[in-house]
């Protein structure tokens, strides 16, 4: 019992010499901001409309029906220094993409979604 009690303490003191020492982020490509995506109208907007506003996609997915899927993405990058004990730091890099596809019929917006990844 004694060996646990003393485990579970130093475990709370170590996790509380753990401080995040700077963190920065950083767009590294950005296409399309979420005030661009609110102006979307699922069936009201066309190929034109998103065209001009987001640019040409970075790929575009048709199928047998006609419809189109068109792709825009984002990236950023985020680094975070951390400290521990203030002895020695680590640095934490995490890159993230935003994927919004934006599918069509017969060229109007029929629906339109945003994925995210992390690395």
């Amino acid at each position: 019992m004694i060996k646990y009690t003393l485990m579970a303490v130093l475990a709370l003191a170590l996790s509380a010499c753990l401080v995040t020492v700077d963190s920065d982020s950083r767009a590294l490509r950005t296409v399309w901001s979420e005030s661009d995506v609110a102006r979307l109208e699922v069936g009201q907007s066309d190929e034109q409309f998103v065209r001009s506003t987001f640019g040409e996609p970075v790929s575009r997915l048709s199928y047998a029906d006609g419809s189109e899927v068109w792709k825009y993405r984002n990236r950023s990058e985020k680094d975070t220094e951390v400290g521990v004990f203030l002895v020695f730091s680590v640095d934490v890099e995490e890159e993230r993409t935003e994927t919004l596809s934006i599918e069509f019929e017969n060229g109007i917006v029929s629906n339109y979604w945003i994925d995210e990844e992390r690395f």
